[in-house]
C-alpha cells in the first residue's frame, strides 16, 4: 500500500517527465531509451529478456532454498515465532523488500527497452492495483502463479475482444476471482493445481 501511494504521489507531481513535469518538459519529450548493443533488433532483445529474467528467476530460486527464504517462510507464518527461533525481522523484511525493489527495477529497465521511452503514463495506479490482485488470484506461492497472473491480465481481456465482448468485462471476472481466492484459495489458482496433483499422486501412490 505505501509502495502504491508513493506512485499515485510522483504521478501527481508529474516526476519526472508527465505534462510540465519536474525538469520542465512536454511529455514524451524525453530521449528515447538505447538498447544495449547486443540486442538491438526485437528477436535479440526477446532473447536478452529471457536470459534476465532466468537469472532473475535464479537469484529469487538461490534466496528460497537459503537461509533467508527460511526467515521468510518463518515470517509468513507468524512473527512470535520468528523471533522466537532467532529471526532478525526487521533485517529480513528489509531484505526482501530491497530484493522486490531490485527486481522491480530490473523489470522496469527491460520495458523501457522495450518500448523505448517510459513516461508517468506507463505506470497507471489502476494497473498497479490490477497487477497485485491477480498476482493473488494466480498465487504467489510458486512459479507457476506469476506466470498464470501474466496470461491472465493480457490474455482474458484478448479473449473478450476476440469473442466480440467487452475487454472491460474482464474487470468483473477478475473481481469474482479475488473474492474466491480470497475466501476459499489464499495460495490462489497455482496452489490449487498443486494441490491437486499432489492429491492425484497419492492416489497413485496408494496400495
Amino acid at each position: 500500500m505505501a509502495a502504491g501511494a508513493f506512485q499515485v504521489i510522483i504521478n501527481y507531481v508529474q516526476f519526472p517527465n508527465g505534462g510540465s513535469g519536474m525538469l520542465g518538459r512536454t511529455d514524451g519529450g524525453g530521449t528515447t531509451m538505447a538498447r544495449p548493443l547486443l540486442a538491438q533488433s526485437d528477436v535479440a532483445y526477446f532473447r536478452y529478456v529471457v536470459v534476465v529474467v532466468a537469472f532473475g528467476f535464479l537469484l529469487v530460486e538461490w534466496h528460497r532454498r537459503t537461509r533467508p527464504g527460511r526467515a521468510w517462510a518463518l515470517l509468513s507464518k507468524s512473527e512470535a515465532c520468528a523471533l522466537s527461533a532467532g529471526v532478525n525481522i526487521t533485517l529480513y523484511k528489509t531484505w526482501a523488500f530491497t530484493l522486490a525493489g531490485f527486481l522491480a527495477g530490473v523489470a522496469g529497465g527491460l520495458l523501457a527497452g522495450s518500448i523505448g521511452q517510459l513516461d508517468a503514463r506507463t505506470f497507471p495506479a489502476g494497473d498497479s492495483i490490477m497487477l497485485f490482485a491477480l498476482t493473488v488470484v494466480g498465487g504467489a506461492y510458486s512459479w507457476f502463479g506469476p506466470i498464470l497472473t501474466g496470461l491472465l491480465l493480457r490474455a482474458v481481456p484478448a479473449l473478450l475482444t476476440y469473442l466480440g465482448l467487452n475487454a472491460d468485462l474482464a474487470l468483473i471476472l477478475f473481481g469474482a476471482a479475488l473474492l474466491h481466492a480470497l475466501i476459499t484459495a489464499p495460495t490462489g489458482i497455482a496452489g490449487q493445481i498443486e494441490g491437486l496433483l499432489h492429491r492425484i499422486r497419492r492416489r497413485g501412490d496408494a496400495p
